[in-house]
This record gives structure tokens, sequence and C-alpha cells, in this order.
């Protein structure tokens, strides 16, 4: 659900204009540039950054950000859509100057995001196995680089290089000052997300 069914901010103005680029093949002549709610709809000129300043700011510290995430730990580029998530997720729980006192989470939720359960992205995380899945000879665990938090879920999202697999656990060991070696498959990674493997 995009939006909160309740929560304790509301704004105190009506939205009265929306700033965007030119974007694909919408119409901005369509309705006089004016919603069914009478929301009035300015494009800024394309190639001019500079016409859309705050948003091409934010965009500029998340790929700042993504591109130190994935060299702090060797990351493959290839892991460049899950970072932008993680990071992203990191800022809506950071304090920032446009909401004063909270967070963009919680000015958004009215809920006070925790966020003890932050790991550094790229590290390696042993998944625990429960005993229904194992076979008796087999590790209790899968050693696994984690690629942030589930989207959908309560928990961390670990990638497995070996098997090439998804994990979504809650039980995971984390080895923050270890990273995985990556060696010459930088260029040959592909996720099989067809199947997540939740334990």
């Amino acid at each position: 659900d995009p939006f909160p069914r309740q929560s304790n901010w509301r704004a105190s103005q009506l939205l009265q204009l929306i700033h965007s680029d030119i974007c694909g093949p919408i119409n901005p002549t369509s309705n006089g540039n004016k919603s069914k709610h009478g929301i009035e709809r300015q494009l800024t000129t394309s190639y001019t950054p500079q016409q859309n300043g705050v948003a091409e700011r934010k965009n500029q510290t998340i790929i700042n950000m993504v591109r130190s995430v994935l060299v702090e730990k060797g990351v493959p580029r290839s892991f460049w859509l899950e970072v932008v998530k993680w990071v992203i997720h990191i800022l809506n729980r950071s304090p920032t100057l446009a909401v004063k006192n909270v967070t963009p989470e919680e000015a958004w939720s009215g809920i006070k995001s925790s966020v003890s359960y932050f790991r550094i992205f790229g590290s390696i995380g042993y998944v625990h196995v429960p005993d229904q899945k194992m076979s008796k000879l087999n590790d209790k665990s899968i050693k696994c680089v984690l690629l942030g938090v589930g989207e959908k879920s309560k928990a961390y999202k670990l990638y497995d290089p070996i098997k090439k697999k998804i994990w979504i656990s809650r039980d995971v060991k984390f080895q923050e000052d270890a990273a995985w070696d990556w060696g010459e498959a930088k260029t040959s990674i592909t996720l099989d997300t067809s199947e997540l493997n939740p334990l």
C-alpha cells in the first residue's frame, strides 16, 4: 500500500503543483496541464538538470553512496539495483534538513524507525538452515553476501554466489569485516530470482 491509511502527519495545504521532467509519451497539454483535481504540472526542459535542482542533488547523493557501497566490499556492479534499494532504505531512516526532528520514514508513517538491524552491505552473512531443511551431514549455515532487507518481510536479503540463489532470513550471523572474493566472476553474475528461498 503506497499511502498510509492513518498517520499523524497531514498536509496543511492542498497540492497545487507537480514539478517533473519530461518522461516518456506523456502529453503535457492534456487537460490544459491540469489534472481532474486541478493540480498543475510543470515540466523541466530536456537536458537541463539545474531546473530540477533538489531532485538532481538527491539523485547525485544516491549515486555517490551507491559507488561507495560497491567499492567498500568489492561488490560487482550487477548488484547496483540492490545497492540503490539499500541506500534509499537508509536515507529514509536518517535525519534530514527537509523534515525537522524526525526521519522521512517517521514523518510518513508516524512510527519511529529502529536502525539496530542495519548491517554493512556486501558483508558476509551465515544464513542458519533449520533442522527441517537440512540433512544430517550438511552444514548448519550457508555463507552468503548481504544485499539489504527483504521488501515484503522483516528479514535480511542475502545472495549465495555459489548456488546463485537469493535467501530471505532473520537468522543470520554477520561477519561485517569480511567480504566475498568475487575473483573473475564480476562480469558474469546473474541473479536467480525465480525462486526466493525463505528460511
